[in-house]
Formats: structure tokens, sequence, C-alpha cells
């Protein structure tokens, strides 16, 4: 009966920490156009290295806080001075892009409704550290501990 609950407990728990690992935190990040035309708030979903990221970009009228549709923009993304990708003449207010590596990186919206507005936004990639190895060694390690305590008590 007292396996049965210790299995019971440690399968709930890694039931729930596997349900913690799928949920990405999401980032936003804000600023202003060079011009002051144009408020951009891009938010990141962040992935794993070598995972589409996700950017959700959405362009806002600085005096009344109202968003614009159908914004054409350029995007780029570099790492240092060398660019990674460039998109021309975009309206998506999605972008993907997959990073190869960790480092710093720069988010830029170019011509700006061809005004030649622009935005560049700083980003730091980091690399995940897969969040269901911690939890399945936090498991193993409550499941020794457990063991060794109901061995000494002599409840086995």
């Amino acid at each position: 009966m007292c396996n049965t609950i210790l299995a019971f407990a440690l399968l709930s728990l890694l039931v729930l920490s596997s349900g913690q690992a799928a949920a990405q935190e999401q980032i936003t990040l804000k600023a202003g156009s060079d011009q002051g035309t144009f408020m951009v708030e891009i938010t990141w979903t962040p992935e794993d290295i070598g995972s589409a990221n996700v950017f959700d970009l959405h362009f806002i009228e600085p005096e009344t806080g109202e968003e614009i549709e159908d914004v054409v923009y350029d995007i780029s993304i570099y790492k240092g001075g060398d660019r990674e990708i460039l998109l021309r003449d975009q309206t998506a207010t999605r972008q993907e892009f997959t990073f190869d590596n960790p480092g710093s990186y720069t988010i830029r919206i170019d011509n700006i409704e061809g005004l030649g507005e622009r935005v560049a936004i700083p980003i730091q990639v980091t690399p995940e550290f897969p969040t269901q190895t911690v939890a399945l060694a936090v498991v193993a390690f409550g499941a020794v501990v457990i063991a060794a305590r109901l061995n000494s008590n002599n409840f086995i």
C-alpha cells in the first residue's frame, strides 16, 4: 500500500512538472522609432536554441495609443555586426526566427511605412536548461529519500 501511494505521488509530481515545462514565458519589448512617429511593441516567445522563436509585432500611434494596422516594414536580425536575416516589405504581425547560437542579437525594424524610420531592439538569447530534466532529478532524489526513510523505519 505504501509503495502504491509513493508511486502515485511521484507520478503526480512528474505530471505537474512537465506541464510547467510546456508553458513558455513571453517577453514584451517596446521602443519608439527614431523620429517618434511609431511605437513598436514586440512580444517574444523564446524557445530553445535551434527551435523557432515567435515575434508578434504591433505598431502603436504614440499620441493616441491605438494600434496601426497593415504597416509595411523591413525586419532584420543582427548578431554583432552580421545580419542573420532580412525580410523586406512585410505586413505580417507575426514573424519567426530560429537562433542557432546563444548571445546578443538586435532586432531591427526599418523603413516603417516607407518613411525611413527605424527601431533597434537588443535581445539576449540564452540556452534553456530542460525543465523536465530538473523535474526528473528532483523526483528521483525524492524517491530515494522516501525509500530510505521507509526502509529505516521498517515499513517496507
